[in-house]
């Protein structure tokens, strides 16, 4: 079977659908770009970062809510984040 051949790409979603939940962010006009260099600089997908980022602020019990949110300016430096 091709990689992408439609019955694969058909498997992969109905697999998808099963094994996980979607999630929708917003961030400001090219955040994501910054946000997402970053975490390749990591050697990281965008996915794996914000999940990595999520898991350790639970597991620490980080109290965010003194922390601005993402909707409010990052940082210029890409390096400071």
């Amino acid at each position: 079977m091709p990689k992408n051949s439609p019955a694969r790409i058909a498997a992969n979603a109905r697999y998808n659908q099963k094994a996980y939940d979607d999630m929708k962010i917003h961030v400001k006009k090219g955040d994501r770009e910054r946000i997402k260099a970053y975490a390749d600089g990591q050697g990281m997908s965008l996915n794996n970062f914000v999940c990595s980022c999520l898991s350790y602020c639970i597991r620490q019990k980080i109290d965010v809510s003194a922390v601005p949110a993402l909707t409010e300016t990052l940082p210029e430096d890409v390096e400071t984040l």
